[in-house]
């Protein structure tokens, strides 16, 4: 196979958020035109995995860890060369699925029973089957509702901060998202994240933060949570049916949006999430060479309410616990040091006042 593939490409010598390059197939090797520091790779070295409807494949070279992301297209044409092995699922899981799945036409009412009584299974069912251009519609959706909420705060070294340490930490692994950070004119010590790479900081997170390293700890835990797409599991599991209804439809309009929307402001991640994006973030940052330590500093304070005051919202959606302060010792036992983020952490803040 010869043929010209379009793909986006990932890593050392492109932009953070990728670039369009084309590939194609010569013998056992894939050719790269469009990367200008690659021409080629070997099969052997490529890992594959589903993207959605597409394939992504990754591979380290000693620049960096570098990644294609293929459209349905691009992925069916690269299948025989490259075979990817589909999800093992248990089987009986498998059948009660698309039992939910079919009955769901004609008895809702059992539907739901089945729901509740398979949930996880049901939920990652979903969300494997939403493609990142229909994770990305309804991400906008969500985003043109709630940002017609929010005093967004632009122009300041805070701002900048923000963004510029943002892309720096999504810059540090390949990513299939287009990332967009906001600093938000709100009070409340709180940061969260929207599913494909709308993150928003809010001014109290930036006043109360004792070092730059500390904010940048938060962004790369939230950063983690759209990578691991916890943030879009957990709305699927919260509209529970509605969900399977953009499965099947890709229905991303206003009253689904904002039904989302809702329930991702009281969104509340798993202990199991929490300390996945806890490890991801760690890496992330070290990845970035920024200290990761400022992220255990920032989440030891939240169990201490009076060390970190005004931090009710932040814990209600990333609980703090002895068993995650635990972990996250164990990964920064061996952690390297970085230079300072911030030369004057604290006139950043006394601007953002001003």
């Amino acid at each position: 196979m010869s043929e010209s593939i379009p793909a986006r490409g990932f890593g050392p010598g492109l932009p953070p958020e990728g670039a369009a390059v084309s590939v194609s197939i010569v013998g056992e090797r894939m050719k790269i035109a469009g990367w200008p520091e690659l021409d080629a790779v070997s099969r052997s070295r490529l890992a594959a995995r589903h993207q959605g409807d597409g394939l992504l494949l990754e591979w380290e070279i000693p620049a960096g860890r570098c990644a294609l992301l293929l459209d349905k297209l691009g992925a069916g044409a690269t299948a025989q060369w490259l075979p990817v092995a589909s999800p093992r699922h248990d089987g009986a899981t498998r059948r009660w699925l698309w039992a939910a799945l079919f009955l769901v036409l004609g008895l809702p009412v059992l539907l739901l029973a089945l729901f509740f009584g398979l949930r996880a299974e049901i939920v990652d069912f979903a969300v494997a089957r939403i493609p990142l251009a229909q994770e990305q519609a309804l991400a906008d959706a969500l985003w043109n509702m709630q940002r017609a909420q929010l005093k967004l705060i632009e122009g300041t070294a805070a701002q900048r901060f923000v963004t510029e340490t943002g892309a720096r930490l999504v810059a540090a692994k390949p990513s299939p998202y287009r990332y967009r950070f906001h600093l938000a004119d709100d009070a409340s010590v709180n940061a969260y994240a929207m599913p494909a790479g709308y993150v928003v900081v809010q001014r109290g997170l930036i006043e109360k933060a004792a070092s730059a390293e500390e904010v940048a700890g938060v962004l790369a835990h939230e950063i983690e949570h759209v990578e691991q797409r916890h943030s879009l599991r957990g709305m699927v599991q919260a509209v529970g049916l509605s969900a399977l209804w953009l499965v099947a439809t890709g229905d991303v309009g206003g009253g689904l949006a904002g039904q989302w929307l809702k329930e991702l402001a009281g969104l509340h991640f798993s202990r199991a999430q929490e300390s996945a994006a806890d490890a991801g973030g760690v890496a992330r940052l070290v990845a970035a060479g920024i200290d990761p330590r400022g992220m255990a500093s920032f989440f030891a304070k939240l169990a201490d309410g009076e060390t970190l005051p005004g931090a009710v919202e932040l814990l209600s959606t990333h609980p703090a616990s002895a068993e995650r302060a635990a972990k996250l010792k164990v990964l920064l036992q061996d952690a390297p040091m970085f230079p300072p983020l911030a030369a004057d952490w604290r006139a950043i803040q006394s601007a953002l006042r001003q």
